[in-house]
């Protein structure tokens, strides 16, 4: 008797495993249909000599298929600008950094979207430098930047080349902001292709030292069978009404639906909470006495391209410190979002008495829950996706990615332009 409940208990643990595998969602380390990479950052504006030094971020991106695949995807420039001088460049997320702004003005936080092409052959990865973009080789015009080798002159296997692609330059310097790429055909048609896997590594250089850090893409994995090819991508949920009396609301067929039409899920749910393990801010190092800093940035998992629309929602934090006490607080956040933990709750910029500060808390580590809270536009869900930073005082920075927990029952939605 033992030996078959044992038997039987190792079948349920493989059958568990096996639909955990079949079933899974949003992750940053496997092939998917739709890569986010939640924070790019660029400025080559300045000299390399300075103590800021030159920062760029190396996009890369691969094919894990035997065949090619086509992606469209979306600069969002996040930039911040002056309100009464539109053409200077300010940071609207980092209250601590000095403003270009008139003392009279204030920082305005932008969204403006950039679209562009890339036909990627079989098991082929690319890579280009956000700063300069990429073009075929045989079409560059300066040997000094990255471009994609299989043109007019050059071809792959079974003759596939990335001929019509062109990746822009990220459309301001300085720059921050995030990017989205979505597996279409030729046609520019969405498919349930899960063959993408990318990584971003974000490089500053002075005359010094160079600091690295790096993180994986997230890949949003397609239902395989459930894509119907239109311009609206439904991301997660269990059926939703769009348009109609019945807006918003669930539903299982077209007829559920009066005046609208019923939107099944084409891709996995992202994730219904996100989970952080970090250091409080001000925490030292237990080992090398390093004063620690830790830097969170999120983006929307929906995404409306067609009518130029930022995602607004607020987002509730809950922390917990080494003793298991619970902190919270809440912040309202507009399309992307990039702060210090000292910041999403201080009075000032650096505030100790911030419910992440170490002082606070009295323990190193802690974690932080985090969760959109849902609204009532129908054309967009309220999760989100994210990526956190740290930073030490001589021992440089890290990037990683963060952990996600559970799917909600309402859809996220994607609008193509």
């Amino acid at each position: 008797m033992l030996r078959r409940a044992l038997l039987a208990a190792a079948i349920a643990l493989a059958t568990i495993t096996i639909a955990s595998d079949a079933f899974a969602g949003v992750a940053s380390d496997q092939p998917g249909a739709i890569l986010v990479f939640p924070k790019l950052i660029v400025d080559t504006t300045i000299p390399a000599s300075t103590p800021r030094g030159r920062i760029d971020s190396l996009i890369r991106i691969s094919n894990t298929s035997d065949s090619p695949v086509t992606l469209k995807c979306f600069y969002v420039n996040a930039n911040g600008h002056c309100r009464a001088n539109p053409t200077t460049i300010c940071d609207p997320y980092n209250p601590s950094t000095p403003s270009p702004c008139a003392t009279d003005d204030f920082c305005i936080p932008g969204w403006q979207e950039t679209d562009f092409l890339v036909n990627i052959t079989a098991r082929q990865p690319i890579a280009w430098l956000a700063s300069q973009g990429s073009t075929l080789c045989d079409q560059s015009l300066d040997p000094t930047v990255p471009c994609l080798p299989l043109g007019d002159s050059r071809s792959g296997f079974g003759g596939q080349t990335n001929k019509d692609s062109r990746v822009p330059p990220v459309p301001e310097n300085p720059f921050v902001g995030h990017l989205k790429c979505i597996a279409v055909d030729r046609n520019e048609v969405p498919v349930d292709r899960n063959v993408l896997k990318g990584e971003v590594e974000i490089v500053l250089s002075d005359t010094n030292e160079f600091d690295v850090r790096g993180y994986n893409a997230i890949g949003i994995r397609a239902i395989e069978g459930a894509n119907d090819g239109d311009g609206t991508l439904v991301i997660g949920g269990s059926g939703q009404c769009l348009q109609g009396s019945r807006t918003g609301q669930r539903c299982s067929v077209a007829a559920d639906c009066p005046g609208g039409e019923c939107l099944q899920p084409e891709y996995e749910g992202c994730p219904n909470v996100l989970i952080l393990d970090h250091f409080f801010e001000g925490a030292n190092d237990p080992v090398s006495g390093d004063r620690i800093n830790s830097v969170l940035t999120l983006v929307p998992c929906s995404e409306d391209y067609e009518r130029q629309a930022p995602v607004e929602a607020p987002i509730q934090f809950l922390v917990f410190n080494e003793f298991e006490q619970r902190f919270s607080t809440s912040r309202i956040i507009n399309c992307f979002h990039e702060f210090r933990l000292f910041d999403i709750d201080g009075a000032t910029p650096g505030d100790v008495r911030s419910i992440f500060s170490a002082a606070v808390n009295g323990t190193l580590t802690g974690q932080t829950r985090m969760r959109g809270v849902a609204g009532d536009n129908p054309r967009v869900g309220y999760t989100w996706l994210g990526l956190a930073e740290e930073f030490r005082e001589n021992a440089g920075s890290a990037a990683y990615n963060i952990h996600f927990h559970g799917a909600r029952p309402q859809s996220d939605f994607i609008h193509l332009p």
